[in-house]
């Protein structure tokens, strides 16, 4: 029961974490950079201490202080960072988020403190790196809401506006770190104006507009979310439907055909020529209607199948030897030539052997279907590089260049105008999902021809690393 109640608990984690936007579900890995960063940072600012006194000569540089304020950052945020470890991840986003939040607003105002006292360190109003309060400001209007990054506007601005004011007014004393900083003297009271004046107004401006954009996109992607959701429930329901609709067609269709068949077999009496045409006529369009069955079927197995799951080592060359074995006769009946060209090796692949089956039979009926009588076709299996390729090539009526663009697209029906192929019956599935199966198992699909000099169409996939040797024991 305990454990029952835990996977409930995950389960109702996970599709809360699923109902979040992006931004909140990588709010633990966002905060996790930001670490990483301070960790950088750090040691940068020792590094930077020891290159500016003892490398460069700059005077009056407080190399003790700006220690302690690395050590002060790297303590701080080892800290965030054993707590926010165990929370960041995404699919426990809903769980933690909260937390998160309040880590991400705790260390915002760590950092404003710390850039504060650095700047101060180095230069006070004439720091260079007083453009650093922008760049927090940037990051706290794009990753946290937008009453977050007016607090962070207000801190940076009183923070800013502050150390200004304190430096000119003498509350706190000036450092002025020769050659990192200009000039030593008294400052402008016009320059503190400019300062006090400029720098907020950019924030509050960079913070409006960055917030304002950060909220369209939330609200587009919270409404693609909402689309995406009924999608798929539609698609779900599809699904459903197609799998009752199938079933309660499937076994009347069979019963039909069969009772057809026995009719005209005789076993309900003779019939005469008029009668036999009627059934012959009957059970042609019967068979239509199974191969749509079939197709559509497979169109099911496909939304639904784990492909993990359902995957072992299959031979491509045994496949294709067994596809032109089961279809010899028909290829016959058209007084076809249907032969194989042999394969060097077993050319294995990793996939679901009925899928892939279904695949090289579409394009096999597909070459008989669709060459006029007594054509050749040959089918081959080739390796190269990592991939198999089979290809099933003909010598039939072929694919005009401007067809070929939108032949692998479902419901497609080509030919309809061509006296040889114009009888032959189907819902243009058979192609899409041809190409469906190879992309499901890592491949793509293609067809070289042009009108009336046939056609090869192949189909390639990764090829396992595995031996023939192996496969077989």
């Amino acid at each position: 029961m305990d454990q029952q109640a835990a996977s409930s608990q995950g389960g109702k984690a996970v599709e809360a974490a699923a109902a979040l936007l992006t931004h909140e579900r990588l709010l633990g890995q966002r905060l996790l950079l930001h670490i990483k960063a301070r960790f950088v940072v750090a040691p940068a600012i020792i590094a930077g201490v020891v290159i500016g006194h003892s490398v460069l000569g700059i005077e009056g540089l407080d190399v003790r202080s700006l220690t302690l304020l690395a050590i002060f950052i790297a303590a701080y945020n080892v800290a965030i960072f054993q707590v926010a470890w165990p929370r960041c991840d995404p699919a426990r986003a809903a769980e933690h988020r909260r937390t998160l939040r309040r880590l991400f607003r705790g260390a915002m105002v760590l950092d404003f403190l710390s850039l504060t006292l650095a700047v101060w360190l180095v230069g006070g109003a004439r720091s260079p790196f007083l453009a650093f309060y922008l760049f927090h400001v940037v990051i706290t209007s794009l990753l946290l809401s937008r009453l977050t990054a007016m607090i962070a506007v207000a801190m940076a601005s009183v923070l800013l506006s502050g150390l200004v004011l304190s430096e000119y007014f003498g509350l706190i004393p000036a450092r002025v770190p020769v050659g990192a900083v200009l000039g030593g003297g008294p400052i402008d009271w016009r320059y503190v104006l400019t300062l006090v004046l400029v720098y907020p107004t950019l924030f509050i401006l960079v913070g409006l507009l960055l917030t304002s954009l950060v909220q369209a996109l939330r609200r587009a992607e919270a409404d693609n979310q909402h689309k995406a959701a009924e999608l798929q429930k539609l698609s779900t329901m599809r699904q459903e439907f197609l799998r009752v609709a199938l079933h309660d067609i499937n076994s009347p269709v069979g019963v039909v055909s069969m009772l057809l068949g026995n009719m005209r077999q005789g076993l309900c009496g003779p019939l005469d020529p008029r009668q036999q045409d009627q059934l012959d006529r009957a059970l042609k369009q019967l068979g239509g209607i199974d191969a749509l069955l079939k197709d559509l079927r497979l169109l099911s197995e496909l939304d639904t199948t784990d492909l993990a799951e359902h995957s072992i080592e299959v031979s491509f060359a045994f496949l294709l030897d067994e596809v032109i074995e089961e279809h010899a006769d028909l290829a016959a009946a058209h007084r076809h030539t249907l032969r194989v060209e042999p394969c060097e090796g077993a050319a294995m692949v990793f996939g679901v052997p009925r899928l892939l089956k279904e695949a090289i039979v579409n394009y096999v009926t597909n070459a008989i279907k669709y060459t006029p009588d007594g054509g050749t076709i040959v089918a081959r299996v080739l390796e190269r590089e990592g991939r198999v390729r089979l290809e099933v090539s003909d010598n039939g009526i072929g694919i005009s260049p401007a067809d070929q663009k939108r032949l692998f697209q479902e419901f497609t029906r080509l030919g309809r105008s061509n006296p040889h192929t114009s009888k032959v019956r189907g819902a243009g599935l058979g192609l899409s999902l041809v190409r469906r199966i190879a992309e499901m198992h890592g491949g793509t699909v293609g067809v070289r021809s042009g009108a009336g000099e046939g056609s090869t169409f192949w189909l390639e996939l990764p090829a396992c690393r595995r031996s023939p040797a192996q496969f077989s024991s």
